[in-house]
């Protein structure tokens, strides 16, 4: 599952303990995913033991969200509602008093894993080896994925690779990257080095968490996938699951399924940052339009997403050097354009 992100190109992250929130099993009932919600500043919980999707402030209190009625797994928040994997079924629920506003038999075997591009939604069935995308708006679905080849758990839109990176159970398990149009697959990692991984999600700095059950650990890879995955640390881990990444606060957000916990984990992505200068200082006009260029200009071609003000992407792709960036196509309102090379992002008025 997953959000978008402020994704700075540093190899290392380092991982600080600054918050562990335990839950004991009157709270948390066979926790399966966490969803963090930006605009309510909260984590939504999936509980499978109970059918209930539970919620958890800052001050660590939990309280019931709603009864699904079935036991839900995969957590994905898109615009105004929380969507979730339950059975064959994928349902919606309002933000703001958790009606049912969506309700769509997939027909698929074991929904378990679920992110969204900002438009569509992606879920994985955990059984069926399948990877459907549904369009919410229309309420239609489609198998973009007929035969995953491996048992798909866990997946995550990378909005700049622009690709969905899936992490799969069962012994030395691999990572793919499957194209939203076509479905086309890619072999990322072929032995991750750990097996039965859960949950994936991508941190501030851009590189690749995996949660895994053998052994009970939160993995970090780089973006590119070239080097080998790296122990975090993290401990007070018992079959980690879905898990997802708290851009307010800059918390990996694990539930623990194993031991009816959630653990809420800090990291530092202030490395190496406060040393560099400056590059992008402001953007014109602002407000705007339309057209945007940035001062100082681009040197080069750079990668960069806009976000809207709930920290949604909205727009992700290269702008060249000294080239006019086109917000047209967007709704008014405030945006962010991240460019996440740089790892310096600007804010922008569109009228």
């Amino acid at each position: 599952m997953n959000h978008p992100f402020l994704r700075i190109n540093i190899a290392v992250a380092t991982l600080a303990t600054v918050l562990l929130s335990a839950a004991c099993s009157a709270q948390y009932n066979g926790p399966e995913s966490v969803e963090y919600d930006p605009v309510g500043d909260r984590y939504f919980v999936s509980n499978t033991g109970n059918n209930l999707i539970r919620v958890q402030g800052q001050a660590g209190t939990v309280s019931t969200f709603v009864d699904v009625g079935s036991a839900p797994y995969g957590l994905e928040i898109l615009g105004d509602t929380l969507f979730v994997c339950s059975g064959s079924r994928m349902k919606g629920y309002l933000l703001s008093d958790a009606s049912l506003v969506f309700d769509l038999d997939l027909g698929a075997s074991f929904l378990n894993g679920i992110t969204t591009d900002g438009e569509f939604l992606y879920a994985t069935a955990f059984s069926g080896a399948k990877v459907y995308k549904v369009d919410p708006a229309a309420e239609t679905f489609e198998v973009l994925v007929a035969n995953t080849n491996g048992t798909p758990n866990g997946i995550v839109w990378d909005p700049v690779g622009e690709r969905l990176v899936v992490v799969f159970w069962g012994g030395n398990a691999p990572i793919k990257s499957f194209d939203r149009d076509t479905g086309a697959a890619t072999t990322l990692v072929a032995n991750s080095g750990v097996g039965s991984i859960d949950g994936v999600t991508i941190d501030c700095l851009g590189n690749f968490l995996i949660a895994s059950w053998s052994p009970n650990r939160i993995t970090r890879f780089e973006p590119t996938f070239t080097q080998a995955g790296v122990n975090t640390g993290i401990t007070g881990l018992s079959s980690p699951a879905d898990i997802d990444f708290d851009t307010v606060n800059n918390r990996v957000c694990i539930p623990n399924s194993g031991s009816n916990t959630v653990v809420l984990e800090e990291v530092n992505c202030t490395n190496s940052i406060a040393e560099r200068r400056s590059y992008i200082t402001r953007v014109l006009p602002n407000p705007t339009t339309g057209l945007v260029r940035f001062d100082p200009p681009l040197k080069r071609s750079e990668p960069y997403m806009v976000l809207d003000a709930r920290g949604l992407l909205q727009a992700a792709g290269t702008v060249r050097a000294n080239a006019w960036l086109e917000l047209g196509d967007l709704p008014n309102g405030m945006y962010t354009i991240v460019f996440t090379r740089l790892a310096e992002q600007v804010r922008v008025v569109k009228e």
